[in-house]
């Protein structure tokens, strides 16, 4: 019995390091890359500045993830944690900056605006709040919720994501179900305001 608990948490665990925010976020600045067209300015320019802000700077927390000799796993989990929190707090504003400013295409200019204010979201839920809201659950939900909002019911099976990596977490035992749930519907709804906010019709199909 213990065996098999112990193989649902490494499942878990993994599942949660292939759902987890950067990867994501590269998923999703990639497909958007690809749907832009080449007319658009700045096309190349704004992909490579959003994935280094977005995926690749952001994926240099794992690195806090290499344990110190003798340290608890439970050290490690939570230095990681802190680590992530701040980069993002730096990374992501610095993106939507740098990305504003170039004059970079205006879908990826939002996306950014959406994961500055997601992360701070969770530091309010978790730091301030005291409620441990799922970065996971967030980090899944919002990219679905900017899939769906451009693309309508075509992008819809992109939400059996969300019981995945509510499944992860549960199994991986770093979140319950409702910490999921907060997580995963704060970053829905902010998605979905930044994108109208940047002037996106809902189910418009493109992203230019």
């Amino acid at each position: 019995m213990q065996e098999k608990k112990i193989t649902k948490q490494v499942v878990g665990a993994v599942l949660s390091q292939l759902l987890n925010v950067p990867v994501l976020s590269g998923a999703l600045a990639s497909y958007l890359f690809l749907h832009i067209p080449d007319p658009e300015p700045n096309r190349l320019n704004g992909y490579a500045w959003t994935m280094l802000f977005l995926c690749l700077i952001p994926l240099c927390s794992l690195f806090f993830f290499i344990r110190v000799k003798s340290e608890e796993k439970q050290v490690t989990v939570h230095r990681q944690r802190v680590a992530s929190f701040v980069i993002m707090l730096i990374s992501y504003p610095t993106g939507w900056l740098v990305l504003a400013l170039m004059g970079g295409p205006r879908i990826f200019t939002a996306v950014a605006a959406i994961y500055t204010f997601v992360t701070v979201g969770l530091v309010i839920f978790n730091l301030l709040l005291r409620y441990k809201a799922s970065g996971h659950a967030a980090g899944v939900s919002g990219p679905v919720a900017i899939m769906i909002y451009i693309y309508g019911v075509i992008a819809s099976p992109l939400l059996v994501l969300l019981p995945l990596v509510t499944w992860a977490r549960l199994a991986a035992e770093g979140h319950n179900l409702w910490q999921t749930v907060v997580g995963a519907t704060m970053s829905a709804l902010i998605s979905i305001g930044v994108l109208w906010a940047f002037g996106f019709p809902p189910f418009i199909g493109v992203v230019w």
